[in-house]
């Protein structure tokens, strides 16, 4: 079995749709970062200039975005600077799609829990 049969097994599974015409590594990407395939819709409620180093960087103004089910769309929610509007599997039309970005782990890398070692 090919690399992206083997991708696409992987993400038929998490439920996660699969683009027209994938290139391997938009199915590695997605394999990596989206966690099942319901995304979320988000807005953003106060600046993201409040929490500077935080991902909701991410969200350059007030429109309503769409993020796919992550880490990323884990940590935004967190920040509590966002409305969060609901999940839907398909975007609405009229919405902006924010992907989590490739160098997204570099940037805000997972924080180890105090007291545990790698």
């Amino acid at each position: 079995m090919s690399e992206k049969a083997k991708l696409v097994k992987a993400l038929k599974q998490k439920g996660i749709p699969i683009p027209k015409d994938p290139k391997v590594a938009e199915l590695r990407h997605r394999n990596e970062h989206w966690l099942t395939g319901v995304g979320w819709l988000l807005r953003l409620a106060k600046p993201s200039s409040r929490k500077p180093q935080s991902p909701a960087t991410l969200l350059p103004d007030k429109n309503t975005y769409w993020l796919p089910d992550s880490r990323m769309a884990h940590d935004i929610v967190k920040t509590k600077l966002v409305f969060v509007m609901g999940r839907s599997a398909l975007p609405p039309n009229g919405t902006n799609i924010i992907d989590v970005p490739k160098d997204y782990n570099n940037r805000w890398p997972v924080k180890q829990p105090i007291g545990e070692e790698e």
